[in-house]
């Protein structure tokens, strides 16, 4: 009994071991990259020595032979024919293709049934037995005992042995290669000890038969483990098969999710889906496809997609498909025609289907993008041109003067400026101004039609590219033609308006060589016509970008002087016509330049008046007469009023009268003492807001004088209108009134009127005792001018103020 336990203890730790090996090799990478034949030869030389040593030690455990140098030398020459016949059995079984020798993904999912596996343990079991007796009867002489029960039972055994062995390795591998599960050696070793007990007490009890009866320990043992051999090998094979169940079941699980998945998203996909046959008829279509073609499913089964495309879209259509049958994915635009004959712009991904790699149809998605396109259009559109006259924009029209400038033909830039326009949006609304720039383009284009090109530059400022110009002449002819055109009334909010436009001209090439330079000088020569008085035109000539660099210069200039204070103030006194005391004194600014000398008003106060620098420039001034009204007033009291220029802009501005009052607060002045001198542009341009800004200026305290009356368009009815304190007449006609009749006729009349009205009136620019006399005749309140005083610095104002006072005194 030791013997034989010793024996199959020897078996485990050969077969064990080798088999297992054999599972490692095919499980390493070298291993799957062996060449057949030499994988064929490893499992020879395994089979071999198996085969070979266990009949041996067999021998060894009955004590038939003694273990000797001889035996081992015989043992080791079986060995190798023994390699060598399993060698060429298993090159044949491997080009029969009934049983793979080395296992493979393909060979194990092969189905190859029980026979092959039969035949292979049959033929190896009779190989075994055969070989004992060859051994024993022929190489070792031993006198044996054959019974042919024995040997019948012997085989099966073993066979059944070897079958079992085989087919758990075949699903051993199976486990690696097709369901991806791990083998442990611990299983695997569990596997094969049962088969070396078996394997190893057939053969014990095989040779043992040989020569006396056989035990009844051995053939239990060898039943035993057969039986157990063969229970582990169903219960392997049934738990592999309901894991395969299992994987089964969760992949058709997923099959039915991914195509639930698929039918959503064919369904309810909110794109167009068509499935089309290779020659593009409609097999099968989404919900959206029918909504967005308007045919019901069984209309667009009847379909091709050719029937729904344009006709001109067709070839490139039919092109497209050919693409994608080829094997490319295409993305690209078309257009068809709904049921109802409406066109939808599509953007088109179509790609092929394939099914056993075989091309079946083509997968179309097709996206509206009608309205997008619509919509990128209207962007493209408004990028260009201006949304409210649908005239070219900025953008636009300096593209195509940029254009006009490759061509290199003559043209002319008109630059134009609708005049007062900012008077018809205060009074009329912005509602209102918008219809005049409408109705202002649509004129413009009758006027122009095909002779040029008109663009909005923005606000009321328009520029034409006369492109069809062949000489200044015919610029100028134009001109007067939209001049005249302007002249027939606008009729905007019930009202009838008429308009003037200021227009600047360049030329190309003479007056710039690209489009900047080009408007640029256009710009500059309407402004001449802006100052040359409105409803004017201007050519550009080279002295006006002279003047322009001046006015930037000068501009810098004034910025500079606000921060430095180089300002000053003089004052001029205003005397009364009775008694000629000084009754006001007007605040007058002065610039004496620290490098050019005295600038006159007359220079930098129209620039300034020009940009947002007279706003600084006229709070400087309120604040300095405001101080030096203060320190006269501290060194002895007085009681004339001061008066100070407002300008237009300075006046309408929102924070001109917060400015007033904190101004009259800090230097403690009395408002009453303040006389504000507007001038009666104002009054026309802003009559509304002006009149508004007047009565509170009024409720405080301040005087309002309306500055050099009678010289623009004022009419007699703005006294009535305003409630001034006083007019000033401006010097022009105080000039004359001893000389001309008509300039003696008016300033009577205006101081008839005032004095009517209860509005003083002051005469600006009184130079003779003769003037002083006339105005003493008409009752004039007031005169100021270099007959009593020119302007003067604030010292020698208070000089001549006290001198002024001890004259009066001595009167």
């Amino acid at each position: 009994m030791v013997n034989l336990i010793l024996y199959l203890v020897l078996c485990c730790i050969i077969c064990v071991p080798l088999l297992n090996l054999n599972m490692f090799v095919t499980t390493t990478v070298a291993g799957k990259k062996m060449h057949e034949a030499l994988y064929t030869l490893f499992l020879a030389v395994l089979c071999g020595f198996i085969i070979s040593i266990i009949p041996y030690i067999g021998l060894l455990s009955i004590k038939a032979i003694e273990f000797s140098k001889v035996s081992l030398l015989l043992t080791f020459e079986n060995t190798i024919y023994t390699i060598l016949f399993s060698f060429v059995s298993f090159l044949l079984l491997s080009t029969i293709g009934k049983v793979a020798v080395k296992p493979s993904r393909y060979n194990t999912n092969k189905k190859k049934g029980i026979t092959p596996y039969l035949v292979l343990s049959v033929v190896v079991a009779a190989f075994i037995l055969l070989y004992i007796v060859y051994l024993l009867d022929r190489v070792y002489s031993i006198p044996l005992y054959i019974n042919n029960v024995n040997v019948l039972y012997s085989i099966t055994l073993l066979t059944t042995s070897i079958y079992n062995i085989a087919r758990i390795i075949e699903h051993l591998h199976i486990d690696r290669l097709m369901i991806n599960r791990g083998i442990t050696y611990k299983k695997s070793s569990t596997f094969f000890t049962i088969f070396s007990i078996s394997f190893g007490s057939t053969i014990y009890m095989f040779i043992q038969s040989l020569f006396q009866a056989t035990g009844f320990s051995i053939v239990m043992v060898s039943i035993i483990s057969l039986l157990v051999l063969f229970i582990i090998t169903i219960n392997y094979i049934e738990n592999q098969l309901i894991y395969q169940n299992g994987t089964v079941e969760n992949q058709n699980m997923k099959l039915k999710i991914n195509e639930q998945q698929y039918r959503s998203l064919f369904e309810y996909n909110p794109d167009a889906i068509f499935i089309l046959d290779l020659e593009g008829n409609f097999k099968e279509v989404n919900p959206s496809a029918l909504t967005l073609t308007g045919y019901n499913l069984r209309e667009v089964l009847q379909l091709k997609i050719t029937d729904l495309v344009l006709k001109e879209e067709t070839e490139g259509l039919v092109a497209f498909l050919h693409e994608v049958i080829k094997g490319s994915s295409i993305c690209f635009e078309t257009f068809i025609y709904t049921k109802d004959a409406q066109r939808v712009n599509l953007n088109i991904t179509a790609t092929q289907i394939k099914i056993d790699d075989s091309i079946t149809g083509i997968y179309v998605i097709a996206q509206d993008v009608t309205e997008q396109n619509q919509v990128q259009d209207k962007v493209n559109y408004l990028a260009y041109h201006d949304e409210l006259t649908g005239l070219l924009n900025r953008r636009g029209i300096y593209g195509q003067v940029d254009e006009q400038i490759n061509k290199g033909s003559n043209f002319a830039t008109i630059l134009m400026d609708v005049d007062m326009f900012k008077d018809i949006n205060d009074h009329l609304g912005h509602a209102a101004g918008d219809t005049l720039l409408k109705l202002i383009a649509k004129r413009f284009q009758n006027t122009i039609k095909d002779r040029g090109l008109i663009g909005r530059l923005g606000g009321d400022e328009f520029l034409i590219c006369f492109t069809e110009m062949k000489s200044s002449a015919e610029v100028r002819c134009l001109i007067k033609d939209i001049q005249t055109d302007m002249k027939r009334h606008f009729k905007i909010a019930g009202v009838q308006k008429e308009i003037t436009l200021s227009i600047g001209v360049s030329y190309y090439p003479s007056d710039g060589d690209d489009c900047d330079t080009l408007i640029k000088h256009a710009d500059m020569a309407m402004y001449a016509a802006k100052k040359a008085g409105r409803n004017n035109f201007s050519e550009y000539e080279s002295c006006l970008e002279k003047d322009m660099l001046s006015k930037i210069t000068m501009y810098e200039e004034i910025k500079n002087a606000i921060q430095e204070e180089q300002f000053e103030l003089y004052y001029q006194p205003k005397h009364s016509v009775k008694d000629e005391n000084i009754v006001g004194a007007e605040a007058l600014i002065r610039w004496q330049h620290p490098e050019k000398g005295f600038i006159s008003p007359g220079e930098f106060i129209p620039l300034a008046e020009d940009t947002d620098l007279i706003i600084p420039l006229g709070n400087w001034v309120i604040r300095k007469a405001f101080r030096q009204y203060k320190e006269w007033n501290t060194i002895s009291p007085i009681d004339f009023h001061l008066s100070i220029n407002i300008s237009p802009k300075q006046f309408i501005d929102d924070n001109f009268i917060p400015f007033l009052l904190r101004s009259v607060e800090e230097f403690s002045v009395s408002p009453e003492k303040i006389d504000l001198e507007i001038t009666e542009s104002l009054a026309i341009e802003n009559t509304e807001l002006t009149l508004e800004k007047i009565n509170q200026l009024k409720k405080i305290g301040f005087k309002i004088t309306m500055d050099d009356f009678g010289t623009g368009y004022t009419s007699l009815t703005y006294l009535s209108k305003f409630p001034l304190d006083r007019i000033k007449i401006d010097q022009s006609f105080i000039r004359d009134i001893t000389s001309n009749k008509n300039h003696a006729a008016i300033v009577q009349s205006l101081v008839s009127v005032a004095k009517n009205l209860d509005i003083k009136v002051t005469a600006e620019g009184v130079e003779t005792k003769e003037q002083l006399l006339y105005l003493q005749e008409w009752d004039c309140d007031e005169i100021q001018g270099y007959y009593y005083s020119k302007p003067i610095p604030s010292i020698s104002f208070g000089e001549y103020h006290l001198e002024n006072m001890k004259s009066y005194l001595m009167t």
